[in-house]
């Protein structure tokens, strides 16, 4: 299925007002202030939007969300458990949502932290609690219309493409997110240049730790066996 920009637009639309729900749901869960804004960011946003472009009802579990202001979680009596997450937030584990991951970013406009926190550009998206809709930057635009999966920020070094996350982890995860999006919605994904890249110079070294990765990230067995599948057909 071809989308174009105003189907893409519309989805957009349908799901930020189905969004609305969760977002209020989520604020009272962590008791924020009321002049503390709320960006929900990753799957749960992602997904809502493919859902609706191709029909399908696939529910994310992925709540991750920022703040632009700091939080004390310390005695809030919905969090049953907190710890510190991978990407130097926190974890929290909550009486109605399960996990929900608060990123420690402090800003009253998400576009500023676009290329911190937007590793792929399927994820260059976000939901607006306070403005009630999704916000696409035109990363996401070119992920849905060119159909291709791509590094949202890439710094060019003398000897080579230095990239601001593990290499290891970031070929994992583009693998892990072509064979999903394959298997959820039938999209078929070309990986960018700079992906590809990525794969075709691993070492020896990154090779084991994106093996590693994978392991220990990627969920089901079966998940984790496709990925190095896939890894191994296009070395």
């Amino acid at each position: 299925m071809g989308c174009c920009m105003d189907m893409v637009d519309t989805a957009i639309k349908q799901a930020g007002d189905k969004f609305i729900p969760l977002g209020n749901a989520v604020a009272n869960e962590l008791k924020l202030r009321a002049d503390t804004k709320l960006f929900f960011v990753g799957g749960s946003v992602r997904d809502s939007v493919l859902n609706e472009l191709f029909s399908k009802q696939y529910d994310s579990k992925d709540i991750d969300v920022i703040l632009s202001k700091k939080q004390d979680f310390g005695h809030n009596p919905n969090i049953t458990f907190m710890r510190q997450n991978s990407l130097g937030g926190v974890k929290l584990q909550t009486r109605n949502f399960g996990i929900i991951d608060v990123f420690q970013y402090y800003v009253d406009d998400p576009r500023f932290i676009v290329s911190d926190i937007f590793d792929f550009n399927c994820n260059a998206i976000y939901y607006s609690h306070n403005e009630k809709c999704i916000i696409a930057t035109p990363y996401f635009y070119n992920f849905i219309l060119n159909k291709t999966l791509d590094l949202e920020k890439v710094i060019y070094v003398q000897n080579g493409i230095e990239y601001r996350y593990d290499v290891a982890a970031l070929i994992s995860r583009a693998l892990k997110f072509q064979i999903e999006f394959r298997e959820r919605y039938d999209l078929n994904l070309r990986l960018s240049e700079n992906i590809l890249y990525m794969i075709y110079n691993l070492d020896k070294t990154k090779e084991q730790q994106m093996i590693e990765y994978t392991k220990s990230k990627a969920g089901s067995i079966d998940l984790q066996t496709k990925i190095l599948s896939e890894y191994q057909k296009l070395r």
